[in-house]
C-alpha cells in the first residue's frame, strides 16, 4: 500500500510540476513575444526616421550637385524628382523588408509556443509511463512531432521571406521601369 500511495504522491508532483511548467513557459513565451513586438516596431520606426533624415538629406545634397553642375529650371527639377522616388522607392522596398521580418519573427514565436506546450505535454504522458516501452514510444513519437514541426515551421518562414522578397522587387522595379519610361519620353 505504502508503494501506492508513494506513487500517487510522485505522480501529483509530477503533474504539478508539470502544470507550473506549463504557466511558466506559457507566460514566458508571452513576454518574449511582447519584446519581440516591441522591438520591431522601434526598429521600423528607427528606419523609417532614418529613411525621411536621408531622403530630406539626399534632397539637400541633389539641390547641391543640381548647382555645381550647372542644372537648372527644368534638368535641376528632373533630377530632384528622380532621386525623390528612387528613395521613395527604397522606402518603399524597406518598409515591405520590415513587415515581412516583424512576420517571420511572429511565425517562429508561434512555433516556439506550441512546441513549449507540446513538450509539457510530452512531460506529462512520461511521468505516466509504465514502462521502458512506454517510454521509448513517448519519446520516439515527441522526436518525430519535434522533426515535423521544426520542417513545417521552416517551410512557412521561407514561403514568408519568399513572398516579401518578391513584394520588396515589386517595389524596386516599379519604380525602376517609371524611371526608364519617364526617359524614353524625354528623348
Amino acid at each position: 500500500m505504502a508503494i501506492r500511495d508513494d506513487t500517487k504522491e510522485q505522480n501529483k508532483a509530477a503533474d504539478e510540476a508539470a502544470r507550473t511548467a506549463l504557466t511558466v513557459a506559457d507566460e514566458a513565451a508571452r513576454a518574449g513575444a511582447d519584446v519581440l513586438r516591441s522591438s520591431t516596431e522601434a526598429a521600423r520606426e528607427t528606419v523609417q526616421s532614418g529613411l525621411n533624415t536621408a531622403n530630406q538629406t539626399f534632397q539637400r545634397m541633389t539641390d547641391q550637385v543640381a548647382q555645381v553642375m550647372g542644372f537648372n529650371g527644368p534638368q535641376s527639377e528632373e533630377l530632384a524628382r528622380r532621386s525623390s522616388q528612387n528613395l521613395q522607392a527604397v522606402t518603399q522596398a524597406s518598409t515591405v523588408l520590415a513587415r515581412g521580418f516583424q512576420e517571420a519573427s511572429n511565425e517562429v514565436l508561434r512555433f516556439v509556443q506550441d512546441r513549449l506546450t507540446k513538450n509539457v505535454d510530452s512531460l506529462n504522458r512520461l511521468a505516466g509511463c509504465r514502462s521502458v516501452q512506454d517510454v521509448v514510444a513517448v519519446q520516439s513519437e515527441l522526436v518525430r512531432d519535434t522533426l515535423w514541426q521544426v520542417i513545417d515551421a521552416n517551410k512557412r518562414v521561407a514561403e514568408l521571406s519568399l513572398r516579401i522578397a518578391d513584394e520588396a522587387a515589386r517595389a524596386v522595379h516599379a519604380q525602376a521601369d517609371g524611371n526608364a519610361d519617364r526617359a524614353r519620353r524625354a528623348a
